[in-house]
């Protein structure tokens, strides 16, 4: 009896130690190794240590949450990323999240944005931000092999491109004259400049991707450990933590070039919303912005929100979680592409001719006989024309001014805009409203938040229910009445 029980004993010993033992290597196995490439100000070496804002906010997020980790410097993106697609374990820094890239990994995030644009070392007349049809047209632009500043621009159509291997080989012929465009991320090109190197010897020629990135895990990676990560770094957002960071390496830089927990466009187009001031002085303002910065403060925190060309932003709310697009017109082609919060707004839209013309329009097939009309590229009424088979768009221009000068200076015969922009416009513009004639009604729509399809419905929701609370109590009747006063409101 006693040997079969000390038997038994050394092999419940053997067991326990077995276990034991296996528990510490799945321990050692669950340190998360995160690798990322040299990419100023986001993850570099500095003194042999690793340093960068991406760096620093995965770092932050990572100890908060007790998660093991190791963070290298991978010689290679390409290295780096096929080795975190392959797991187990791995995560990768500074990763844009992209619709091809959506399924392939685990997000936590955003840390940073990036803004993709064209640069000119001296200056040769171009105003900003040039059409990126036109920018095709441009001497040679520099760009670095695979990275996604230069597939973005394959993706549309570049023939212009010369290609280095290096980002420093690219800033090198740029700086020295020997190519005299770049194609580069705002941030890193500021941060890799020569110090003494002022910046007002570049120019942006244009901006043609806005992308966000984030820690991107191998799929083996838990769910917990990725949702504690994303709540700590939304943490970071709300309590400024991540600004403290980003001043650390860019002192100068005004902190709401930052993400935050959701990310917010809108573009120039007043009086629902467009931008004032310069540089630190700069706002932006509008009708819209007035009700949609209420609504986030009965949530509990207002994010920044991004002034951009509404072709980039369009695309972008299109696939990256919690981020929205307003003033945008709720169409029955864009019905099922987001999530609503409104309406804030109408957009009554007509056709508008210069009252000297004399011209007529009271049907659409009229419409469809005059030379040419104009509207803003990717809106709403560039839609209408498109799908109502017109054959005289002018989509050319960015925003509503631009397309509002064409009928004004007689480059087009027709304008397709609603109401409402049109007398701001005419206001702001010192052109009286009876220069103008307001023919047949196209459209009649309300104007909403978009949401992307991956933000949580629960905030959609929390949005809604403060917009609702909001008409309920008068808060939104009085910021209707402070820029459309007598206006019926939506």
């Amino acid at each position: 009896m006693k040997t079969k029980l000390f038997l038994i004993s050394i092999l419940t010993m053997a067991v326990l130690f077995t276990l034991n033992s296996c528990k510490k290597d799945n321990s050692e196995d669950n340190t998360i190794q995160i690798a990322g490439v040299e990419f100023t100000p986001n993850y570099f070496t500095k003194d042999g240590v690793l340093a960068g804002i991406d760096a620093d906010i995965a770092a932050k997020a990572l100890q908060s949450t007790a998660v093991k980790y190791t963070m290298s410097m991978s010689d290679s993106w390409q290295l780096a990323y096929d080795a975190t697609l392959a797991g187990p374990n791995r995560a990768l820094l500074t990763t844009a999240y992209t619709p091809e890239r959506k399924d392939l990994f685990k997000w936590a995030g955003p840390t940073s944005q990036s803004m993709f644009g064209i640069f000119e070392n001296g200056y040769s007349g171009h105003v900003f931000p040039v059409p990126i049809e036109d920018c095709k047209l441009l001497p040679s632009i520099a760009v670095v092999r695979y990275w996604m500043e230069t597939t973005t621009l394959e993706e549309l159509g570049f023939n212009n491109l010369v290609y280095y291997n290096t980002y420093n080989e690219a800033l090198a012929a740029f700086l020295g004259g020997e190519i005299k465009f770049i194609a580069s991320d705002f941030f890193h090109l500021v941060s890799e400049l020569p110090s003494g190197l002022p910046w007002g010897s570049i120019y942006t020629v244009t901006r043609y991707r806005t992308v966000y990135n984030y820690i991107a895990f191998s799929k083996d990676v838990s769910d917990l450990v990725v949702n504690n990560v994303q709540n700590a770094i939304e943490a970071s957002i709300m309590d400024q933590s991540t600004v403290s960071i980003v001043k650390k390496y860019m002192p100068s830089m005004p902190s709401d070039y930052m993400p935050g927990t959701i990310q917010l466009f809108t573009e120039v187009s007043p009086p629902f919303n467009y931008g004032t001031g310069q540089d630190t002085s700069r706002r932006v303002v509008g009708s819209s912005v007035d009700i949609v910065n209420e609504i986030q403060a009965r949530t509990g925190h207002v994010n920044k929100i991004n002034l951009s060309v509404w072709t980039d932003a369009y695309a972008v709310v299109q696939y990256l979680p919690n981020s929205a697009i307003f003033t945008t017109a709720r169409t029955p082609e864009r019905e099922n592409m987001f999530q609503w919060v409104g309406p804030i707004s109408s957009s009554r839209t007509y056709f508008y001719t210069l009252a000297a013309s004399g011209l007529t329009i009271e049907t659409i097939e009229q419409a469809k006989t005059l030379q040419s009309i104009s509207t803003p590229n990717g809106w709403f009424t560039h839609d209408f024309l498109i799908d109502n088979n017109f054959q005289n768009i002018v989509a050319t221009s960015r925003t509503s001014m631009e397309a509002f000068n064409q009928l004004i200076s007689g480059e087009v015969q027709a304008l397709l805009m609603t109401d409402l922009d049109v007398k701001w416009l005419a206001d702001i513009s010192g052109v009286p409203l009876s220069n103008l004639t307001q023919h047949m009604e196209a459209l009649n729509l309300k104007d909403y938040v978009a949401f992307s399809l991956n933000t949580p419905a629960s905030t959609v929701q929390q949005w809604q229910n403060n917009l609702n609370a909001m008409k309920a109590d008068g808060t939104f009747q009085t910021i209707w009445n402070k820029w459309f006063e007598g206006v019926p409101m939506p």
